[in-house]
């Protein structure tokens, strides 16, 4: 009888442990939501300006140019930190990786997250975000002929697959919840939606078959229907070919890892966590990354050989801007102290455990995170401004209007995490 009044005590502190950030809110939360809330605010004003002016008040121009920039560069970030987030909670319950289970649920708040700023991105990039409902009326004309329509399509179903499976792995918590939070009911009740105490089995059969649905719609989307836009373009150098599939569903996961790597750090250290999310975590996932942006680190080997040796005079010219070009410290900055570096540091990790640390682990995944931005971004721009139809070579800086737009979508992406973090447990209660 004692030991199974210990095992029900245990099993209430943990509980108690893992729903604390819900009942209890220190005055530092509600500083970082107000300081936060700053650049949100400004940025739908500086949005209100750009509605009003036109894209004109941003750096994006044509035919001479660059039509796209910044956005579309954030809506690749945001669409590869997606799709590793929810890749990593697949993959836990797929491969049965119990050690990594603590992680696997602020990898799918994350892909929704990630997903919802793609599409704000997508919006923004548009000038017109009436415009968007166009693609969706005019789809059915235009899915056999349009990368883009793909996108979208591949994008609005990897999304609701992405919040089905998080609605499915948190029924039993939100139950939890409802039980220990009777004011909350009526935003947990809801969700609960024909709920039975009885229904794990069921449950965890679904989101296992769903598991293997998201899988495949990671490789369509990242592997396929993205890097389409770029690789389908045969008028714009650097884009055309067929290494953008792997190119960019490498990047996607690497960059996802990361990701994943840095908010569990940051959720382990704010809740002091250390007991439920071990370091053997991010040593597991720190050598898996550095392993993906090594891989990575070759594919860009491969990349910039096959665009000089005998290739169209524009492709060589894309290269040499990202070589010895204006792009140049920018370029180097990124593949060696961005990628290289920091990826060999967590390789070597594998070899000498004493050099493993949580804190530089998740350093070097910040690292990599920002480096992986960067690429994005000489992804997009520098083929913009050496176009293969009868344009004059153009310039493409980037204004106050878009760095304000992207400071204000990355606050707006903090703001929903910290928000579904004060209302939602961030651990699965019932694996823990």
């Amino acid at each position: 009888m004692d030991t199974v009044i210990t095992k029900r005590e245990r099993r209430q502190r943990l509980t108690d442990d893992l729903l604390r950030p819900l009942f209890h809110t220190t005055p530092v939360f509600f500083l970082v939501a107000g300081a936060l809330l700053i650049p949100v605010l400004w940025f739908l004003y500086v949005w209100y300006i750009q509605l009003t002016q036109g894209l004109g008040v941003t750096g994006l121009r044509t035919p001479s140019g660059a039509a796209w920039g910044i956005y579309i560069a954030n809506f690749v970030f945001y669409v590869g930190i997606a799709h590793g987030g929810i890749a990593v909670a697949a993959a836990i319950r797929l491969l049965k990786l119990k050690g990594y289970e603590p992680i696997g649920r602020i990898g799918e708040v994350l892909t929704v997250v990630s997903l919802s700023m793609a599409g704000l991105s997508i919006s923004l990039d548009m000038g017109r975000p009436d415009r968007l409902f166009n693609i969706i009326a005019f789809w059915p004309q235009r899915i056999g002929s349009s990368s883009l329509s793909w996108d979208v399509t591949v994008i609005m179903l990897y999304f609701s697959l992405s919040a089905l499976y998080l609605w499915l792995t948190m029924r039993h918590d939100l139950a939890e919840c409802a039980a220990q939070f009777p004011r909350r009911a009526w935003l947990y009740r809801p969700l609960l939606l024909g709920y039975r105490p009885d229904e794990k089995a069921k449950i965890d059969r679904m989101a296992w078959w769903l598991s293997i649905a998201i899988v495949f719609l990671i490789v369509m989307l990242s592997g396929g229907v993205v890097p389409w836009i770029f690789g389908l373009l045969p008028s714009r150098p650097g884009w055309f070919g067929a290494l953008a599939g792997p190119y960019f569903l490498t990047a996607a996961i690497s960059s996802a890892m990361a990701g994943v790597l840095v908010v569990s750090a940051m959720v382990r250290g704010v809740f002091h966590w250390e007991a439920h999310i071990k370091p053997q975590i991010f040593r597991g996932l720190g050598i898996f990354l550095g392993i993906m942006t090594m891989f990575y680190l070759y594919l860009i080997l491969a990349e910039q050989l096959t665009m000089r040796y005998a290739a169209p005079i524009s492709e060589f010219l894309v290269s040499e801007m990202l070589l010895t070009g204006e792009f140049a410290p920018l370029f180097w900055s990124m593949l060696i102290g961005g990628f290289f570096l920091p990826a060999l540091f967590l390789i070597l990790q594998a070899f000498h455990p004493r050099w493993f640390g949580v804190t530089r682990t998740t350093i070097a995944a910040m690292v990599i995170l920002l480096a992986f931005w960067i690429k994005r971004f000489l992804i997009v721009v520098p083929s913009l401004l050496r176009p293969l139809l009868p344009f004059p070579e153009g310039t493409y800086q980037v204004t106050w209007v878009e760095w304000s737009v992207t400071a204000g979508v990355l606050a707006l992406a903090i703001l929903m995490f910290i928000a579904f973090v004060k209302l939602f447990p961030m651990v699965e209660v019932s694996e823990e």
